[in-house]
């Protein structure tokens, strides 16, 4: 291991009743969390006391490091027991391939500084999540299951705390936000100059959920049209990381967001309803006269497009290319202005 996997993050208790029975864990790897520690274990119900002892917060404050989790669990006649999980940490060439692995795919860092694990990092095959040969508990009690309830009840709220933050998770299997962070700015990936938009971006899409706005799910290229719109400084770095020219999409989300693109990359086939609706919009005396082909209506050097949220997106031709020419409208004729 690496001298960076030095790192130790203390966590606070969860008292009782912190979390619903519901649904254990929240995220997906917090419940793939459980599937693995519940696959290793030998003694199933020792694992059902554990996880009523951390529903009722017997498990006093965690501290994470590299191949460990620990705490005082309390047994159910409040004696307190040191107990320990020790868990394999990831080899150099398995951090390798994954940092390669992260440093390719658009957005991942800025997904993981938003405290969200993509799904898809399981295809780069590295064992992420532990496998059974792969966690060792260990504990004062008098108990010889594998592992015994107080681990159990370990296990399961550290459950919670990847919840919160997957950071965690990479932490135990060896190394901490920082350190990777850092082995990343080397990489090609993210340069070091663009941390600081991944941090101003991750507290940007915090904030709209906090206002109960959920950020839109999206293809690694409509997010790296997003960055390259939100933040003009990076557009180079981005087109040379995707392959692509971005100037047009770029002007498309600018004008109108995650439509706005989808207007200039697809076309669509308009209902008879709508179709019905664009002629009558259409009908003005102030519009030309335009020749329809699915949703484009098109005069000369002069377009316009039927988005599906029912506006009206202006384009012009220039050098044999559609070009985005001004802000969707939902009037046709003011849609033209900007032509």
């Amino acid at each position: 291991m690496t001298d960076g996997a030095q790192d130790v993050r203390g966590f606070p208790a969860f008292p009782a009743g912190a979390r619903r029975r519901a649904r254990f864990a929240r995220s997906w790897w917090g419940n793939a969390w459980i599937t693995a520690i519940e696959d290793a274990a030998l003694d199933s119900e020792q694992m059902k006391i554990g996880r009523k002892y951390a529903y009722a917060g017997q498990v006093g404050p965690i501290t994470v490091s590299p191949g460990r989790i620990a705490a005082t669990v309390y047994g159910s006649d409040r004696t307190p027991h040191t107990t320990t999980v020790h868990i394999t940490q990831l080899t150099d060439a398995e951090w390798t391939r994954l940092l390669d692995w992260v440093a390719a795919k658009s957005g991942y860092i800025a997904a993981l500084l938003d405290k969200d694990m993509p799904h898809d990092l399981t295809a780069a095959e590295i064992p992420i999540l532990p496998q059974m040969t792969d966690l060792e508990p260990d504990c004062d009690c008098e108990g010889w299951e594998l592992p015994c309830r107080h681990a159990a009840a370990l296990s399961y709220q550290v459950a919670w705390l990847l919840d919160e933050d997957p950071f965690v998770l990479l932490l135990i299997r060896g190394r901490g936000e920082q350190h990777l962070l850092d082995e990343l700015q080397l990489r090609n990936g993210p340069p070091s100059s663009m941390l600081r938009y991944l941090v101003t971006d991750a507290a940007a899409r915090a904030q709209a959920l906090l206002d109960g706005k959920h950020p839109q799910e999206l293809t690694e290229w409509q997010d790296a049209v997003r960055w390259a719109a939100t933040y003009p400084a990076l557009v180079g770095q981005l087109a040379e990381a995707t392959g692509r020219d971005l100037t047009h999409a770029v002007r498309a989300w600018t004008y109108g967001g995650l439509t706005g693109l989808e207007v200039l990359e697809t076309t669509w086939r308009p209902s008879k309803t709508d179709l019905a609706k664009a002629a009558a919009a259409l009908s003005a005396e102030d519009i030309p006269s335009l020749e329809q082909a699915r949703n484009h209506w098109t005069a000369a050097d002069t377009q316009l497009r039927l988005g599906r949220d029912g506006r009206w997106y202006p384009y012009r031709r220039q050098d044999g290319e559609w070009l985005p020419a001004g802000p969707p409208e939902t009037d046709p004729a003011t849609a033209l202005l900007a032509i």
